[in-house]
């Protein structure tokens, strides 16, 4: 459907509410919480049709799907896995140490002890794209959630990366996963931090438990805006597009400054796909950029030499004369990717997605630190905080030069 520009933004947050599905999932979640194992049995047989029998998926079990692998997709993974660790492990940031007025003070980067990965079913390179950076990180135990196959098994792809990186999985899928994962049950370890795309039930879940748990984000539906210049083959852009649109729900954003390359480019999409997306027309290249901005998609995939790329500000992943789904699998930053505009304000996953910093301050010189001190003195008793400052006064009044 093409639209003019000033409408693009509004038709997409119209496509991406997750509202209505909150007081849907709020009642699944409170079961999970209230009680544990016995709802995430029920719930499977009620919403999978599976019977669960164990929710944990043991070792044996693991090593039996692992071996069901094609030699050839284990050495794509294995690709995949060094591509993510050469270009995450150098993204670790550095602890920060220096001395002022008397204190030594000191930012430590920690990583938080468990995380949680929500897989959807036959998506199993997410887990590449959150385990491997969780380690990267120094997390100490990562665990999965994925719905269970009708035979209660999970991929067998994911099997494999779950013995190749150390991590537990559990075959339960959907919002009782999230809650699982957010609470505890008498099988789902507590996390620290749950993280992986999933649908629009998943997500609302994650909402619900925001207040008790990490989580990485609101993913919406898969989003990719091409802008695409007249001289490149308009069925390389029809087939970037069309592989985005592959995903259910997603929204495609076709941007060009020629009417008659948009023509041909939406015939050879027409050829791809039935899915709908949107297409509007700009004067020029650098609109282009603009348009990203302020949709601040998902994915944005430039296909010519004339864009500005380096003032793209608000996007989770830029594909340069490349196809968007080498981000889904090899080219290195992670597929879990900010949506719904919320690029504006955070972006790709990292390992500093499963790192906190601490601080530490401590006195190394008692008479710069109590000049120091004296000005907190006056901060506090104007903002009307006497405690506060009455406690950094008997502090003071404890230095002698023998701690200088």
């Amino acid at each position: 459907m093409r639209v003019r520009r000033s409408e693009l933004v509004g038709q997409l947050a119209r496509m991406s509410s997750i509202d209505q599905y909150i007081d849907r999932v709020r009642g699944i979640v409170n079961e999970v919480r209230d009680h544990g194992d016995e709802a995430l049995v029920r719930l499977t047989r009620e919403f999978d049709k599976v019977e669960l029998r164990g929710v944990e998926l043991s070792g044996d079990e693991l090593s039996r799907l692992a071996g069901q692998v094609d030699p050839r997709v284990k050495d794509a993974l294995e690709e995949s896995i060094r591509s993510v660790e050469a270009l995450n492990g150098r993204i670790k940031p550095p602890d920060v140490e220096d001395y002022y007025m008397g204190l030594r003070r000191v930012v430590r980067w920690v990583p938080v002890r468990r995380i949680g990965v929500y897989v959807p079913k036959g998506y199993f390179s997410t887990l590449v794209m959150t385990g491997v950076l969780a380690r990267v990180a120094g997390v100490e135990e990562v665990i999965v959630a994925t719905p269970p196959k009708p035979d209660g098994s999970v991929d067998p792809e994911l099997a494999y990366l779950a013995l190749r990186i150390n991590v537990r999985v559990f075959r339960v899928g959907g919002a009782q996963a999230i809650a699982a994962m957010a609470f505890g049950t008498e099988s789902v370890p507590r996390v620290d931090k749950v993280v992986g795309p999933g649908n629009i039930y998943v997500q609302a879940a994650k909402v619900l438990v925001s207040g008790h748990v990490g989580i990485d984000g609101v993913e919406g539906p898969t989003e990719l805006v091409t802008c695409a210049d007249p001289s490149i083959k308009p069925g390389l852009v029809a087939a970037d597009l069309a592989a985005q649109l592959e995903h259910s729900g997603a929204v495609g954003v076709l941007v060009t400054w020629s009417e008659d390359y948009l023509s041909r480019v939406e015939t050879e999409l027409g050829k791809l796909t039935n899915a709908p997306y949107l297409s509007t027309l700009v004067n020029e290249p650098r609109e282009c950029v603009d348009v990203i901005n302020e949709i601040s998609p998902e994915h944005a995939s430039i296909w010519g030499s004339n864009v500005p790329i380096g003032e793209i500000r608000n996007a989770g992943a830029v594909s340069h004369l490349a196809p968007s789904a080498l981000v889904d699998y090899v080219a290195g930053p992670s597929h879990v990717l900010p949506t719904s505009g919320s690029a504006r304000w955070r972006g790709v996953l990292t390992p500093i997605d499963f790192m906190k910093p601490i601080a530490y301050v401590t006195p190394v010189n008692s008479n710069a630190a109590v000049k120091l001190g004296e000005q907190a003195v006056v901060i506090g008793l104007r903002e009307g905080f006497r405690r506060h400052a009455d406690s950094i006064i008997r502090w003071i009044s404890e230095q002698t030069p023998s701690n200088a």
